[in-house]
């Protein structure tokens, strides 16, 4: 999980860059970015998922429904490539996504073991 949080936190700089230079990069390396900003949204999904029932509802669905934009919108950017209005919008919203990342991760409560009676 280190490696995972390690990984979030280091693309938070390279989208907040790609956010202030928006046409300095290429397409190729635009399209790696989204997809790999997409990727590591997944695992937040699925353990919001699997943790429904141990969060609190409101902050969990409030958050479940920004990752699935970003997801969906940075799949449609990977797959479209270069020439979205207001790109660099989304790469301040991907940063704030990969803040919200590391946060829950770290904060999230464990779950509970399972115990034989």
């Amino acid at each position: 999980m280190i490696p995972f949080l390690v990984f979030c936190s280091l693309l938070i700089p390279v989208n907040l860059w790609a956010a202030i230079t928006p046409h300095m990069h290429s397409d190729v390396s635009m399209r790696i970015l989204h997809g790999i900003c997409t990727v590591v949204l997944i695992p937040l999904l699925w353990t919001l998922w699997d943790q429904r029932r141990l969060l609190r509802t409101l902050p969990a669905l409030v958050l479940a429904i920004f990752a699935t934009v970003m997801v969906v919108v940075n799949s449609w950017i990977t797959a479209m490539g270069m020439g979205v209005q207001f790109g660099w919008l989304d790469h301040l919203f991907l940063a704030l996504s990969e803040v919200a990342l590391s946060m829950f991760f770290l904060m999230a409560p464990e779950p509970e073991p399972i115990t034989d009676p």
